[in-house]
């Protein structure tokens, strides 16, 4: 059997062709979404402003503000035996000015104390070390900032500018983020809270090895919060959003790669199930001699055995490239920071291989079992015209999937609320297109009939022809209206999913955008007072300043399995947060947001049985537990709940300390451009800050939301490829094997012009029939998606969307109908009909 396997793979080239492609397609993906997924993992961030450090003392790094520690630990670790010398690194927002503009580029310039850059490596090119009021500069913002040795320049520290004489140029062998060196007199000025430090660099004394060093300092310290960075880990006390980065991408290659196998089977089985069907009769006839039905399903395992394995030879040398490829789009788009190396070892490799092979083992089983177990002489009419296709297993499956399908849409409409039910949403359509498929004859049927009146109209005596052969054969039509629904729907549900979540996102932005005008940051913030200087301007109202950060309420559920669920924690100044706060109040008012405080929407009041006036405990971004009072409440769309607090109580807790917005609302009867134009006056004499307007702010918002989505859009079209490709091979393939067919009906009289229109109406057939189901899977998707995102069962996205992927899937199956029926038209009817 393996042999004569072997044998039937050259007489089947079209089929074997299309499964070979699809096959490798599935591989890649699976392989590229295994590559991001070790890298997620792993989340190796080799350091760079660290390097020379044996061993890295930090804070936990999990929250999502830096823990900072005492600074009196550096003594400490100096005295533990095998310490050569400790340097704390205390790191600061700091960028040159070029112009009265801070240089940035897109990266951000970080200020640091002389002593650590020891921990780099920096070397002196030009000058000297800084003395008090001086500053070193690396040579990459050198160069930006067009500065050098001896000369004065602005620099924006801490959103303050300040003047500095540049002592030197320094540059370090590895690549690293532009930094600013200043001398530690300048740094006890410029950081209010010294006496803590971001990491502690240990350097070993000569003949101790880092282990021995951890070792001894993992004791020495057991008794505080530190926690000990080695290797490629010393680089998250550099990069600290790198864990949240590397959790993202397991996340989405998770979610991606997990569809990309579901979509793989599916396709490989229904491309190999046609390709079987239409080797009935080589089948019957191995039956009729003898053959048995364990033969005959090894028959078919061993050819689908030798496809995958050459499939997947062939998709190896494209799984990393496409991998680093999804990389990089992610760090390009702020999901990851590009401080994180891609890896795909050998384990992404053999998950991709193994799927590719053990998915294509599968749907041959499933194809090879119901032709293995039909009686001989039963395969030979089911040869001529198959017709039977129930089964129990078939109808156990569907059932089974469609039961699941029915449960996800109900947990999404009913129990999930916002964004997050994208998560069960996904999973929807797959469930729902499987049960379709499995029942896809008898739905067939019912597509035929109710199609019949207006297709026998619009064409004629060939669309009566077309009606007859998808009746007789629903089977076949059946295997090709599949693809086209599977496309449509998966795409349709995929490319509404996310214009329907930034859609949400974007309203519940600006529902309650109040302010006028703001002042942003672009220089890494700026000090919360600077809201008072504000208030004093002409034609301003009310002004609060805005900080930014993540929290969490304590509850038993937490006390008891250590989950939180961060929100955002947005730190405002109490005066003039009434009128300007993006909220809309219910009780209470934001003037009472002084000291330990907090405002909560009421879904999460409600959630966690708070009140107003009670005293709530509130977990700050550094882990810092606060007892706070909470003085207001405001509504909130579901999945886009926050919390408001005291800017002076939540800044001291965040990774700057300072400020990013100043939220501005305009004096009675001034116009909302005067205001712009006298905060655009103030920020002209305050570099690091832009003026901006509602439009502007919403423009920056709804940018800030497509560049999020972008990852998601390129995943899913990645998918939509691949169910495009099942599409055009299945049909490709079906129009290719009806060779003798087509000759019969030219040898009783049909002409050309006749065939063709048959197989014009058949596609007509198979596009509407396909359109439907994949409409009704996007239904069962989008609907309860709507409906916990936005309360309305329409999805949100422009209908063109619909309309492209309805009219590309249409274009796609006439052509990959017509082009094989013309091709097969060109074999003369009596050679032809030999294949029959």
């Amino acid at each position: 059997m393996p042999l004569l396997a072997l044998r039937t793979l050259r007489y089947r080239a079209g089929g074997f062709a299309a499964s070979f492609a699809a096959l490798a397609f599935g591989a890649v993906l699976v392989m590229a979404c295994g590559g991001l997924m070790e890298t997620g993992i792993r989340t190796a961030v080799p350091p760079q402003r660290l390097v020379a450090a044996d061993v890295v003392v930090t804070g936990d790094q999990s929250h999502p503000e830096p823990v900072r520690l005492d600074a009196a630990l550096v003594a400490r670790i100096r005295s533990v035996p095998g310490v050569a010398d400790a340097v704390p690194d205390l790191s600061f927002p700091a960028a040159p000015l070029r112009d009265g503009t801070p240089v940035t580029d897109g990266d951000q310039r970080i200020g640091h104390a002389w002593a650590s850059s020891a921990l780099g490596r920096y070397r002196v090119r030009d000058g000297a070390a800084p003395a008090e009021h001086e500053v070193a500069v690396d040579a990459a913002t050198a160069a930006r900032a067009g500065v050098h040795v001896g000369d004065q320049v602005d620099v924006v520290v801490r959103g303050v500018p300040a003047r500095f004489r540049v002592s030197g140029v320094v540059s370090t062998e590895r690549p690293a983020a532009g930094a600013l060196f200043f001398a530690e007199p300048d740094v006890a000025r410029i950081v209010p809270a010294a006496d803590r430090v971001d990491a502690i660099g240990v350097l070993a004394a000569p003949g101790v090895r880092g282990g021995q060093l951890r070792d001894a300092l993992a004791t020495a310290l057991k008794d505080t919060p530190a926690i000990l960075l080695t290797g490629n880990e010393r680089g998250l006390a550099e990069f600290a959003d790198a864990a949240d980065g590397g959790e993202t991408m397991i996340v989405l290659a998770g979610v991606f790669g997990g569809l990309a196998v579901l979509v793989a089977v599916f396709v490989v089985a229904g491309i190999l199930g046609l390709s079987v069907q239409q080797r009935q009769r080589e089948m019957a006839l191995l039956r009729a001699i003898g053959c048995t039905p364990g033969q005959l399903r090894r028959l078919v395992l061993g050819e689908t055995a030798v496809l995958g394995l050459l499939a997947t030879l062939a998709a190896y040398p494209f799984g990393e490239p496409v991998g680093r490829f999804l990389f990089g789009q992610l760090t390009d788009g702020g999901v990851a920071t590009p401080a994180i190396v891609f890896h795909q070892g050998f384990v992404p490799t053999l998950a991709g291989s193994a799927v590719s092979v053990l998915t294509a083992l599968l749907a041959a089983w499933a194809a090879g079992w119901a032709a293995a177990r039909t009686r001989p002489t039963e395969a030979l009419v089911e040869a001529g015209l198959r017709r039977r296709w129930v089964s129990w297993p078939r109808i156990l499956f569907a059932v089974l999937f469609l039961a699941g399908g029915m449960a996800l849409t109900l947990v999404t409409a009913l129990v999930m609320k916002g964004p997050v039910a994208a998560s069960t949403a996904g999973p929807t359509a797959m469930l729902w297109a499987t049960g379709f498929a499995l029942l896809g004859p008898g739905l067939t049927r019912v597509i035929v009939a109710v199609l019949y009146v207006p297709l026998r109209v619009m064409c004629g005596l060939a669309g009566h022809l077309a009606l007859l052969n998808a009746r007789t054969r629903r089977v076949r039509t059946a295997g090709m209206i599949i693809p086209v629904m599977l496309a449509t729907g998966l795409a349709t549900s995929l490319l509404y999913l996310q214009t329907s979540q930034s859609a949400a996102a974007d309203r519940a932005y600006t529902e309650n955008l109040r302010a006028d005008a703001a002042l942003t940051a672009t220089a890494g913030g700026f000090p919360v007072d600077l809201v008072r200087s504000v208030r004093t301007l002409p034609g301003v109202g009310q002004a609060s300043a805005v900080v930014n950060s993540e929290g969490y309420l304590e509850s038993e559920e937490v006390a008891e399995t250590g989950y939180r669920e961060t929100v955002p924690l947005r730190g405002i100044t109490a005066d003039g947060a009434d009128r300007t706060a993006p909220v809309a109040l219910t009780a209470g008012t934001l003037a009472d947001m002084r000291g330990d405080t907090v405002a909560l929407a009421t879904t999460s009041a409600r959630h966690f049985g708070y009140r107003l006036g009670d005293t709530v405990p509130l977990w700050l971004g550094d882990n810092t537990r606060v007892a706070a009072k909470v003085v207001a409440l405001f509504t909130a769309r579901h999945g886009f709940e926050t919390m408001l607090a005291p800017a002076e109580l939540v800044a001291p807790h965040t990774r700057t300390g300072l400020a990013q917005e100043i939220l501005v609302r305009a004096a009675p009867d001034v116009e909302p451009g005067t205001l712009l134009a006298a905060l655009t006056r103030f920020a002209a004499g305050h570099p690091g800050l832009r003026a901006a307007g509602q439009d502007a702010l919403r423009s920056a918002h709804a940018q800030q939301e497509r560049t999020g989505m972008w990852i998601n859009y390129l995943l899913a079209f990645m998918i939509i490829c691949y169910t495009v490709l099942s599409l055009v091979n299945t049909l490709i393939v079906a129009t290719a094997e009806r060779r003798g067919e087509f000759a019969v009906q030219r040898l009783t009289g049909a002409t050309h012009g006749q065939v063709l229109r048959m197989m014009s109406a058949e596609a007509v057939l198979v596009v509407a029939g396909g359109i439907m189901l994949g409409t009704l899977v996007s239904i069962t998707t989008l609907v309860p998606f709507s409906l916990a995102v936005s309360g309305s069962p329409l999805p949100h996205g422009p209908l063109w969307i619909y309309l492209a992927v309805t009219g590309s899937a249409a274009a796609l199956t006439l052509s990959a109908t017509l082009l094989p029926t013309l091709h097969a038209l060109r074999t003369p009817p009596v050679a032809a009909s030999v294949t029959l």
